[in-house]
Parts: C-alpha cells; sequence; structure tokens
C-alpha cells in the first residue's frame, strides 16, 4: 500500500517531536520553576526489529521554568540520529514554549515549535506549526488534562495542503518507576500510525525502555534499549 507523503512527515514529526516531548502536568512545570537545574543522564544500548543495534544517550536538564532534553543514538555502522527538545514555562503567566527537532540516521529533520496556554479549568493549550524534511510546514492545536494516572492528550493538525489529521497521546504512570506512553496518529483517509513506549526505571539507576512503532498495514517495528541513569545538580 502506498501511503500519502504528508501523512509520513506528519507521523514523524508527532510521533517523535511532539508525542515524546510533551509537557509535564502544568503544576509540574510551576514547580519545576523555583528548583534550580538538575541534569540526568542515562547510557545504554540498544536492539531493534530490524537486527540493528548500537548505543543510545540522553541528558535532561530542567530547573528555573526550563526543560531541555537531548538524544543521541549511534548504529552499529557509526551513522548517528538525534532528538532535542526545549519547553519553557512562566508560572506568573501560565504560558510556555516547546521547541523539538529530529534527525534521522538517513539525516532527513523534522521539527516543531509552538506555544503552551494553561485554561482557567486546569487544561493546557498548545499550538505551533511542524516541518518536514523539505521545509513543507503543518499547523497543529492540542489540549492536554489530568488523569488519575497521568495526562491525556488530543489534537488536530492541517497539513500542507489543508489535510486534516487527528491524534492522540496518553501518559500513564503504571507502577513506581514505570511510564507508558500511547501516541495514535490518524490521518485523513484513516490510516493509522501508533506508538506506544514503556519505560521501567530501578532504584539503582538501571532499566530498560521498549517501543514499538504499529505502521497503517498493521506491520510493527520496536527497539528495546537497556540504560543506566545517574543525576547530579547544574552548576
Amino acid at each position: 500500500m502506498k501511503h500519502d507523503p504528508a501523512y509520513k512527515i506528519i507521523a514523524a514529526v508527532i510521533l517523535t517531536g511532539v508525542a515524546v516531548s510533551l509537557f509535564a502536568p502544568a503544576s509540574h512545570a510551576a514547580e519545576a520553576a523555583t528548583k534550580p537545574k538538575h541534569t540526568k543522564t542515562r547510557s545504554g544500548t540498544y536492539q531493534d526489529s530490524n537486527g540493528g543495534s548500537g548505543t543510545v544517550n540522553t541528558t535532561v536538564t530542567q530547573g528555573g521554568g526550563e526543560r531541555t532534553r537531548n538524544t543521541t543514538l549511534t548504529n552499529q555502522s557509526g551513522q548517528t540520529a538525534t532528538h532535542a527538545a526545549d519547553r519553557t514555562w512562566d508560572k506568573s503567566t501560565g504560558t510556555g514554549t516547546v521547541s523539538t527537532s529530529t534527525t534521522g540516521f538517513n539525516g532527513r529533520a523534522t521539527s516543531r515549535q509552538g506555544t503552551l496556554t494553561k485554561n482557567a479549568e486546569g487544561s493546557v493549550s498548545g499550538q505551533g506549526t511542524l516541518t518536514g524534511p523539505k521545509g513543507q510546514t503543518s499547523t497543529y492545536a492540542d489540549s492536554t488534562v489530568k488523569t488519575d494516572t497521568g495526562r491525556a492528550t488530543t489534537g488536530t493538525i492541517t497539513g500542507p495542503k489543508g489535510q486534516s489529521s487527528t491524534f492522540t497521546n496518553d501518559v500513564d504512570h503504571t507502577a513506581p518507576g514505570a511510564v507508558t506512553r500511547t501516541s495514535t496518529l490518524t490521518g485523513p483517509k484513516g490510516q493509522t500510525t501508533e506508538r506506544e513506549v514503556s519505560r521501567q526505571a530501578n532504584p539503582d539507576g538501571s532499566g530498560t525502555r521498549v517501543i514499538q512503532v504499529t505502521k497503517p498495514d498493521g506491520t510493527t517495528e520496536s527497539r528495546t534499549e537497556t540504560f543506566q541513569a545517574s543525576s547530579a545538580p547544574t552548576s
């Protein structure tokens, strides 16, 4: 089955750049604004369902109303793929910004730029622009609410030619140290891509992270990471 190229671009940005880096609940973001910056690093290895393997390194720095996350994957051939995300939050105004960029092993880059606004009833609205590897742009709007176990996001995307897609992102803290993110994108022709990320972090800093993507044709790809984390204050 041949899929709409614009849908593939939107899927690449939403399921990596947006879903992976969605902001924490507004209350957590506000608390972060009063704390000094702190850096956590996570290093490990990965294996994927296509026979690939390599290393993965992530650095997260947060505090003072800002959170940055940088991840680099290096495959067995020495090629690298990167993802960078930056989120800011101003407690006094209830507003923030989000910026992400992703570059694959093939060198194709996608990005997202957006703003965040806390609403009177406690939800957070987001809107912005998604940019594909050839400079084509889409716009999005979403809303995030707290749930008993995490948060839930729903949103819409308008593609370069006016076509409409929808997406959801659910984050659930299922047990101590266990978090599951399920992201689904439904394209203008009803085609659906789902990405599920399950992470288990242990008290000693070790852990695993499993990413599985189900494509519109029903086929799946997965990556399993094993990591060791450490943290320290940032001067």
